[in-house]
């Protein structure tokens, strides 16, 4: 099963049950488009880890102890699908962003504030803010744009040199883009071999619990800082090349904000 095709028509949890990993290990399972009831939560981003795309993440000690993950919760009907909408969900998001109709050719398809709870070991909620998420379609490639506050963000490093495929500098900006095996398991009875496990650690893939069967995958990743904006173009196997992230983020960077 395609990992796009899972992700977009399963209505299942993919985050049911998700163990804690590794900083930069699950959100790729969690910033996703999953498709959604009207009353089920549409993610949750676990394992001290949340965003294999923008290859920078929120971690550290605070206040309320270490972060070990980042929730969200958002349900189907609350996306924004009039482009020209945009003013409205960025005042939402509370920062402006550039944003164009297109992406590589994918047609825009939606648009929404996502607020985001960054939990403790203890299951508390450390702090809040909130990412600006948009979603797009070019056939069998699902591209999402996520741009957050740099602030919101810091640079985990865990990620290996393997994932890394070119770095490429833009309007001035250095963009960055990586390949990322993922490996999604059943939350019982299934195990990763000896060696997956040790290429997780090792930062070269990552492994999540909460899908119904084993399914391998490919995450492919762009990532980059412009001004204050943590900017991040994901998508899950698909047909798109690296030079398509590539004009893909051209396309964002050419765009007025």
């Amino acid at each position: 099963m395609k990992f796009d095709k899972y992700m977009h028509d399963s209505l299942h949890e993919l985050a049911q049950d998700v163990s804690p990993n590794p900083m930069l290990r699950a959100r790729v399972m969690n910033e996703v488009q999953l498709t959604r009831t009207k009353t089920r939560p549409r993610r949750m981003r676990f394992a001290v880890a949340a965003a294999a795309m923008l290859c920078v993440l929120v971690g550290g000690a605070f206040a309320a102890g270490p972060i070990v993950g980042l929730a969200s919760t958002s349900y189907w009907g609350e996306q924004v699908t009039d482009f020209d909408e945009q003013a409205t969900v960025e005042k939402q998001a509370g920062f402006t962003v550039r944003l164009p109709e297109t992406l590589n050719g994918a047609a825009f398809s939606s648009m929404e504030a996502v607020p985001i709870d960054a939990i403790d070991a203890d299951g508390n909620t450390a702090y809040s803010y909130q990412e600006f998420d948009a979603y797009y379609q070019d056939g069998n490639t699902m591209p999402f744009l996520m741009v957050t506050e740099n602030k919101n963000i810091v640079d985990d490093g865990s990620l290996s040199d393997k994932t890394l495929v070119d770095t490429r500098e833009i309007n001035g900006i250095t963009v960055t883009y990586r390949e990322i095996p993922t490996i999604f398991l059943p939350p019982d009875g299934v195990e990763p071999t000896a060696e997956e496990q040790a290429a997780a650690d090792r930062g070269e893939c990552f492994i999540s619990y909460g899908s119904q069967e084993r399914i391998d995958g490919v995450y492919h990743t762009i990532s980059w800082v412009d001004g204050d904006l943590n900017y991040s173009i994901g998508a899950n196997d698909g047909d798109w090349a690296a030079d398509d992230f590539f004009t893909a983020a051209q396309d964002v960077l050419s765009t007025p904000q």
